[in-house]
């Protein structure tokens, strides 16, 4: 049997977790090196040496300008929009993601005591083409071969619905991380699981809650003092802390105190439950808003939901849960740690990738005991089935309009994964090329939409008008777009440039410098 061993990678915005199946097909969270089960999505330079970690976590009040997190957010940017220079280098979203990924590598293979080879990493529902794409380059740049990208409500669906696959069930799975939310409709039925419906916001987590308290307290110490502690680094992310600290002790207690000392002055706060609750209200309404658009694209009522799945640490929060309870009366469920399903889930669907793998090659992979537990009752492996989550289209022109419009081309909630072949004409008569704008989005207006790339196609001479021209859109199982556009016999595949912080020829050389970095 070939030694690759294959873990599942929970990539968080402010904490991480990686998991493993064992040889009887239990999933497990592996600990880190320092004895956690999750680890704080938070980096610390220190000259050619990265902590990833709680120590980088503690290290940001006394060094902010060496630390960098919430990193998630910033992924699928070119660095022309979000970078960070450390030593003399200049770092993308991708590179900072692959030294956490990277901390996650180590921690498993001393614990497995191994090496790890493969993983599937997920990402939010609601990620888009560019963000999937660099999710995908910081696992390879961490020397990661990356199986799958999965969503991490799917993950989540999978780690709760492995042992439940012959009890039909719709599960309504609310995800609310430290920095992305999603909502997913799942249905358990005849051994499968099938993803029916999914919205979500990935600037919408734990971390606006924490901003709600750090302004409250920065207004009253301007009101008190005439300053602004928000304006220096050091004090931000010592406010930060304890606003973080606060939000955790009111989710069990109905007040707190807190006291922030800046430039020798300081400003003591007694926050309530109930003053954090409507300072925060705006963000529970955002919540209850995105999980009524998922219900009414699925075209269900409440009553139909048999269970809700709980996500993330957020969950954890009064107002959260009071929030859910008001809108559907299905049980919660509690067999699941809302910090390490994801992961588990993650760990589950590289188990399955590898199975496939080798039902195609022939080639050994994984244990049999471990097939028999990946496997339904007619001896099929588990079947889950993800579904698009934007709509993606193609720019074309109106004659009568004298306007671009979209066209979709491939709808969102289409199965994944998708192909779809439309016939279009050119516009003018000998048009020596055809330009290939390629959008994500649902609205059919160009500038709504997210641009993923614009492809430059030759065309032979002396084509009419309306010559047909065919385009073709692949959609694979990691929501990554292929296109390819034939043209009187002759086919181009295009070669989509991404306008992400690495281009993809910069992979090899960036690999290359991540290399000299140890990460610990």
């Amino acid at each position: 049997m070939t030694q690759r061993k294959a873990v599942g990678i929970d990539l968080g915005t402010t904490f991480s977790a990686v998991a493993h199946i064992d040889t009887y097909g239990k999933p497990h969270i592996i600990p880190n090196s320092e004895n956690e089960r999750i680890t704080s999505s938070v980096i610390l330079f220190d000259g050619t040496s990265v902590v990833v970690g709680t120590s980088a976590k503690n290290s940001a009040v006394a060094e902010p300008e060496k630390v960098v997190d919430f990193i998630k957010r910033e992924m699928g940017k070119p660095k022309s929009q979000f970078s960070r220079e450390f030593g003399g280098k200049v770092f993308s979203a991708e590179e900072l993601s692959a030294l956490i990924v990277r901390k996650l590598k180590a921690d498993a293979e001393k614990y497995l005591q191994c090496p790890v080879t493969d993983a599937v990493i997920t990402v939010p529902a609601y990620f888009n083409d560019s963000e999937r794409t660099a999710t995908i380059s910081a696992g390879q740049l961490a020397g990661l071969n990356v199986l799958q990208i999965i969503n991490e409500p799917t993950a989540a669906a999978l780690a709760y619905g492995l042992d439940k696959l012959s009890e039909d069930q719709t599960v309504f799975v609310f995800d609310l991380g430290g920095g992305t939310f999603d909502v997913t409709i799942m249905r358990i039925e005849a051994g499968k699981i099938d993803i029916v419906a999914t919205n979500g916001d990935h600037r919408l987590g734990g971390k606006d809650w924490d901003d709600v308290i750090v302004n409250l307290i920065a207004d009253e110490f301007d009101r008190a003092h005439g300053e602004n502690p928000l304006l220096d680094l050091h004090s931000y992310q010592d406010l930060h802390t304890r606003a973080v600290a606060a939000k955790i002790q009111l989710s069990s207690r109905p007040r707190t105190a807190i006291v922030h000392h800046h430039n020798g002055k300081s400003v003591k706060i007694e926050l309530t439950r109930e003053m954090f609750e409507e300072k925060s209200r705006h963000l529970i309404e955002k919540c209850k808003t995105i999980c009524e658009l998922v219900m009414q694209e699925a075209g269900m009522k409440w009553d139909k939901i048999d269970k809700i799945l709980l996500v993330g640490g957020m969950t954890r929060i009064p107002s959260v849960l009071s929030m859910i309870s008001s809108l559907s009366p299905a049980a919660v469920v509690s067999d699941v740690n809302p910090d390490e399903a994801v992961a588990m889930g993650a760990a589950i669907q590289a188990t399955l990738s590898m199975l496939r793998e080798e039902d195609k090659t022939g080639e050994k992979l994984v244990a049999e005991d471990t097939r028999v537990q990946f496997s339904r009752r007619d001896g099929q492996l588990i079947q889950v089935r993800d579904i698009t989550s934007h709509t993606l289209g193609v720019v074309l022109w109106d004659e009568t309009s004298l306007e671009e419009y979209v066209y979709p081309m491939i709808p969102k909630r289409t199965m994944i994964p998708a192909s779809k072949k439309n016939l279009f004409g050119t516009a003018n008569a000998n048009m020596p090329h055809a330009v290939v704008k390629i959008v994500e989005g649902e609205s059919t207006m160009p500038g709504e939409c997210t641009p993923l790339g614009v492809c430059d196609v030759k065309l032979p001479p002396f084509l009419p008008k309306g010559s047909p021209v065919e385009l073709s859109y692949e959609y694979n199982a990691n929501q990554v777009l292929e296109v390819s556009v034939e043209a009187c016999g002759n086919r181009t595949q295009l070669s989509i440039e991404r306008n992400t912080g690495l281009k993809g020829g910069e992979i090899a050389q960036a690999t290359a410098g991540l290399g000299a970095l140890k990460v610990e």
